[in-house]
């Protein structure tokens, strides 16, 4: 990633427009905005955006950052995911090798736009048109109500070799397009026919609601039973989940999502009100599915096929999610001095035990009473897996004992709880028949070799040249990392919700655990994140050629430091209120002048505690006359 990839994906999107989408009260107030705060419940405004410096802070609840703290906040998520998608947003490429296409967006747009006619076409053949009499038997067969139709627009294939491509040609989308969007396949002796021929059809949308591809279902003994979308440039199947666009806010307020198998196991949970679940869409799970769906889902549960290969496919899917899972992370030392961040997952992962021959559109349809206790009985993942492995090991041969071990041991080295780890470790030991000693030295193993040494290149042209830019909370985050032993208790006591830049406040978290203080800043960068390395190696580098100093003189500096981050913080949002406090003066807004009066008396409060000693730029709201 390039090191000014954040700087220009903040150049890019201005934070009153990413705000707003969330917060539709965000009105103008002079030359801030104010709203009512998504993250605390309040009844007067006090979350404020400053359109000058593109950050946000709410008086109320004292949360602030720019704009990458406000998309992690709002939508419950890492850094590195909030990077990739606003990256997205805005048109920057996170890899260096490869220059954005200026074209790209309107291109993505002309495919999205031939699929959601195909869409149209297919719906209207299944409801309307004689050719979609096959559609509508299986949609009855199957007891899809008109509803669940008209939710997930499912549609008809007509069995024709170009009733699609003449409709999208008369809608004036080229044949060309409409094969690179996957709808129609080329002849061999030139021109294009229909992919989709005698099939119902299940358009595929993404998490925001476009459609871009199909799954096609055969009539009869057609093969193969379910046709996809080739792969396109809209088109991922694996990364895409379905209906997670209609069952996104529903997995918010539950805290949960569903995962199921097929396009009809999600559509029968919709049905019958279960619309928390969504569909894998007959594939092992991927990293990218799973972090499609993690948002807001405290627990993730896998309903997939009881079969033997439903079952293998559920393990590989539970073996991606580790790395797909929101996770804490802290710093562990070994004997052997090597530092490794583990990670203590966020998201329970739960896994459901169908009968077997079952899939779970079956079993909704036919007792739909029984689903949130079959949801409930989940099992805890790795029982699961422990199981599924086990099961048919001959225990008289070792070399499938080891090979069961060796897969499990990844798992059970980022189980962070000891006493939980070790409960696992005793199951798998007891059911192989071997020593927990035996299954314990692989998990050790395993976590040496969780992740490997980066090696990266030196500090580039571009982060010397962004040393003149150096903001005070940089230096004071560069001297932290520079000096972990010496500024630990500086570092525990800077609010982290008042640094701005989100980078910063990852490298704080780290840096706040007791063990970090123990370890160099070579083996603090080591085990970060790829992005967060690059950020702390800029900033430690800013610190070069500076004259060797004491530890006393060292500790005094950063606590200087930190008390003029604390000023310069409190004189800018200062300077905001008073902007404020002159338009509700020249307006003569009393409700807007109290309102401020209440801002600045807990703004000098919170100022208080946090920046000792009290200095002249602190108000006395009690006097009269201020």
């Amino acid at each position: 990633m390039a090191l000014d990839a954040v700087a220009e994906i903040r150049d890019r999107i201005d934070i009153i427009d990413l705000i707003q989408g969330y917060v539709p009260s965000l009105k103008k107030a002079g030359r801030s905005f104010k709203g009512l705060c998504p993250f605390h419940q309040e009844k007067s405004p006090s979350f404020v955006v400053f359109p000058d410096s593109q950050n946000f802070h709410c008086f109320g609840c004292g949360k602030g950052g720019d704009l990458f703290t406000f998309y992690m906040l709002v939508e419950n998520t890492e850094f590195r995911d909030a990077l990739k998608e606003l990256a997205v947003r805005a048109g920057v490429t996170l890899d260096v090798s490869a220059a954005p296409q200026p074209e790209h967006d309107a291109h993505r747009k002309r495919l999205i736009a031939a699929n959601e006619l195909a869409a149209t076409f297919f719906s209207h053949i299944l409801s309307n048109a004689r050719q979609g009499e096959a559609g509508r038997q299986m949609i009855e067969q199957r007891g899809v109500s008109t509803e669940m139709v008209e939710r997930f627009r499912l549609g008809y294939a007509p069995e024709s070799w170009n009733d699609l491509l003449n409709f999208l040609t008369s809608r004036d989308i080229p044949a060309d397009i409409a094969h690179e969007a996957g709808l129609l396949q080329e002849r061999d002796n030139g021109g294009h026919y229909d992919r989709f021929r005698n099939r119902l059809m299940f358009p595929i949308r993404d998490r925001d609601g476009d459609v871009v591809g199909f799954g096609g279902r055969a009539m009869g003994d057609g093969i193969p039973k379910y046709l996809n979308s080739p792969q396109t440039p809209v088109f991922d199947k694996s990364s895409l989940v379905y209906a997670l666009d209609l069952a996104r806010e529903p997995i918010r307020k539950a805290g949960e999502v569903v995962i199921v198998e097929g396009y009809m196991d999600a559509i029968a949970a919709h049905q019958f009100g279960y619309e928390n679940v969504v569909a894998s869409m007959g594939t092992a799970l991927t990293e990218s599915q799973v972090a499609q769906v993690k948002r807001g889902s405290a627990r993730i549960v896998l309903a997939l096929d009881a079969d033997a290969a439903g079952q293998m496919a559920t393990i590989r899917g539970i073996e991606t999610m580790q790395d797909a899972l929101d996770a804490d992370v802290r710093p562990v030392p070994d004997a052997g001095g090597i530092i490794r961040f583990e990670r203590k997952l966020k998201t329970q992962i739960s896994v459901v035990h169908l009968p077997e021959g079952k899939d779970p559109d079956e079993l909704i349809r036919k007792s739909p009473e029984r689903w949130p206790s079959i949801v409930t009985s989940a099992k805890p993942f790795m029982d699961f897996t422990i199981e599924i492995l086990t099961r048919s090991v001959d225990l008289a041969d070792p070399k499938q004992k080891s090979a069961v071990v060796q897969q499990l041991a990844p798992l059970l080295q980022q189980v962070s709880d000891r006493i939980v780890q070790g409960h696992y470790i005793s199951m798998l030991a007891r059911r192989l028949g071997l020593e927990d000693r035996l299954v314990l030295a692989e998990v050790r193993k395993a976590r040496l070799g969780a992740r490997p040494i980066a090696q990266r290149n030196g500090v580039t042209i571009e982060a010397v040249e962004r040393v003149a830019r150096r903001s005070t909370e940089d230096y004071v985050v560069a001297l932290f990392l520079k000096h972990p032993d010496l500024t630990r208790d500086v570092v525990a006591r800077i609010p982290i919700e008042e640094l701005n830049d989100v980078r910063n406040r990852e490298l704080v978290k780290v840096l706040r655990d007791g063990a970090v203080a123990e370890l160099t800043p070579e083996q603090i960068v080591v085990a970060l994140d790829d992005h967060l390395a690059d950020h702390a190696e800029f900033l430690m580098s800013t610190l070069d050629g500076r004259p060797e100093q004491f530890p006393g003189q060292i500790h005094r500096e950063s606590e200087k430091v930190l008390i003029k981050l604390g000023k310069e913080r409190f004189d800018f949002l200062m300077k905001q209120l008073d902007t404020t406090l002159n338009t509700a003066l020249q307006e003569q807004d009393a409700a807007a002048l109290q309102s401020v009066k209440e801002q600045i008396g807990k703004l000098a409060e919170r100022h208080r505690q946090f920046y000792p000693p009290p200095s002249p730029y602190f108000l006395d709201t009690r006097s009269p006359n201020r």
